[in-house]
């Protein structure tokens, strides 16, 4: 009868081989998994944004195109409010080559009211339309995100202001940056109607004002 023997070092080889095997399958079980799914539930147990709120835009060379998105929980932008739709709005950015100047595409979901760059009225928003950075240099544009509307005015809703100003980068270089910042939350946020899936419902109802208040 044979008897084997394993030399003392091929044993630790085969226990560091064996705890490292497990240390990269949960390293990656975390990684693969459960960092992920924490992630889902810290981000669906957030609260909406407060008006105040900005969003920066700021694109560097290698970039020509941006695309941003405004939506219930699967958007960019997480309005987290009921009646809000996915993607409601989509803003687009085309950079001109080798130029700071912008191409702006605005896209609308349902129920989106807009007052373009230099505009005296805000409307539903229908179709996409485009404008130039350069535009909102001092006339930012206005967006209304309404969960409901009646007689085609907006009822509840959240207002974005698309903004613009120049900034200087690491590089020296001047380069435009976007803003786009919640401006109102019209008629708020009732902060104790959380549901199981993370939705807050508007406060409790108001006529909105008439759009020549609003803009005034």
């Amino acid at each position: 009868m044979f008897l084997l023997i394993v030399p003392g070092a091929l044993n630790l080889v085969m226990l560091l081989l064996g705890v490292t095997s497990f240390v990269l399958f949960v390293w990656m079980s975390y990684r693969l998994f459960i960092r992920p799914a924490l992630m889902i539930k810290a981000d669906r147990d957030s609260p909406p944004p407060e008006e105040g709120w900005a969003y920066e835009i700021l694109m560097d060379d290698s970039q020509r195109f941006r695309s941003l998105s405004v939506g219930l929980l699967d958007s960019d932008i997480k309005l987290r409010l009921q009646g809000i739709r996915e993607d409601q709005l989509v803003l687009k950015f085309q950079k001109e080559r080798e130029l700071e100047e912008y191409e702006i595409t605005v896209q609308p979901g349902a129920n989106l009211f807009y007052r373009p760059p230099h505009g005296k009225k805000i409307e539903p928003l229908k179709s996409s339309e485009q404008f130039e950075s350069r535009e909102l240099i001092g006339h930012p544009a206005l967006f209304r995100v309404a969960a409901s509307v009646k007689n085609n005015r907006p009822l509840q809703y959240v207002e974005f202001e698309l903004s613009t100003k120049y900034v200087i980068n690491n590089l020296g270089e001047e380069k435009m940056k976007f803003l786009l910042t919640m401006s109102r939350v019209f008629p708020g946020v009732d902060v104790n109607s959380r549901s199981k899936k993370g939705l807050y419902m508007f406060s409790r109802f108001k006529v909105a004002e008439d759009d020549a208040q609003d803009e005034a």
